[in-house]
């Protein structure tokens, strides 16, 4: 299990809990004995108050936790490979198919029909980083590589009846 995905665990762990927690309390506080009792609106409007900033806490601190592993924080490095992969129906045209471990790699992708999908796939099989390819449009997706291998690429968007056989491939290797 890699580092981002335990985070992604642990997160939804600690959300699960708090979730529980919340709805532990308005079990308790709606008890039979709770209810015939006059209400209170000050009191709601405190625990109104309290929920909503625990809420808001609970957002910010998810942010806060994730805003460091979103993909469109990788600034061009000045030693970067820049490859071009054109994508027609059924498949992806790659300028070169060798990329290195530890070097940026830009790819300038381009559709000459319809819209695709750039999905990328570690040697594991594990989801790396995916992009949509416009017509017309030059999309960038920049990626540093850290193990060497065979890289799959599948489209994800459908682009029609030869969509499942689109799929392409790379080698990264060290060096």
């Amino acid at each position: 299990m890699n580092r981002l995905m335990l985070d992604y665990n642990v997160l939804y762990i600690v959300l699960v809990v708090a979730g529980l927690v919340f709805f532990g309390a308005i079990f308790l506080s709606t008890r039979p004995a709770q209810r015939a009792k006059p209400a209170r609106v000050d009191a709601w409007m405190g625990r109104e108050v309290a929920w909503f900033a625990i809420v808001i806490v609970i957002l910010l601190g998810s942010l806060a936790a994730t805003i460091g592993h979103t993909p469109w924080s990788a600034s061009a490095a000045t030693d970067r490979q820049v490859v071009t992969v054109t994508s027609v129906q059924y498949g992806f045209k790659f300028s070169t198919t060798t990329m290195h471990v530890g070097r940026q790699v830009e790819f300038h992708l381009k559709a000459l029909d319809v819209n695709h999908g750039f999905a990328v796939y570690d040697p594991g099989g594990t989801f790396v980083a995916q992009a949509q390819i416009v017509p017309g449009y030059d999309t960038v997706l920049r990626l540093t590589f850290t193990k060497p291998g065979t890289y799959v690429v599948r489209c994800f968007e459908y682009c029609g009846i030869g969509h499942a056989s689109m799929v392409g491939e790379f080698k990264v290797v060290r060096g």
